[in-house]
């Protein structure tokens, strides 16, 4: 079985975080709490997705909140590369693909389990590999 990308996708305010430190939070939650962190993501997690139905009920809800130029470019960037990412595994309709397609795969904590960037910070073993270059320790690093 060939492995699927793995995108932490949000279509709705009400959809919740699966990682981090505000896992099991809802994206409003966050918005309202930390709105920075919401930014962190978008510029520093490729695979952080904010649909555009998530982006209206933002503007709606949240007016003059995540209107830069800059992040909307990163958010339509980290669109497009799911997007090509899907397409690399030969499953793309001019949409997400819906729920049949393992987008949504659960991360897994094994790999660095014991260590305080995946037990204290919430961390995925895929978002250490990615985010970290595969070091745990150096999550002091992120600015």
């Amino acid at each position: 079985m060939r492995e699927r990308p793995i995108a932490y996708t949000f279509r709705h305010l009400s959809d919740t975080f699966t990682f981090g430190t505000f896992q099991n939070l809802t994206l409003s939650d966050v918005i309202d709490s930390e709105s920075g962190y919401l930014e962190w993501c978008i510029f520093n997690i490729p695979r952080f997705i904010l649909e555009d139905e998530a982006m209206n009920e933002i503007r709606l809800i949240y007016p003059g909140k995540f209107c830069s130029t800059e992040f909307e470019k990163a958010r339509l960037n980290n669109i497009k590369l799911c997007k090509d990412l899907c397409k690399e595994v030969g499953n793309w309709e001019d949409e997400f693909p819906d729920d049949d397609f393992d987008i949504y795969e659960k991360p897994t904590y094994e790999r660095y389990r014991g260590s305080w960037a995946q037990d204290e910070m919430g961390y995925s073993d895929d978002d250490i590999d990615t985010i970290f270059d595969g070091d745990p320790d150096a999550y002091w690093n992120i600015d």
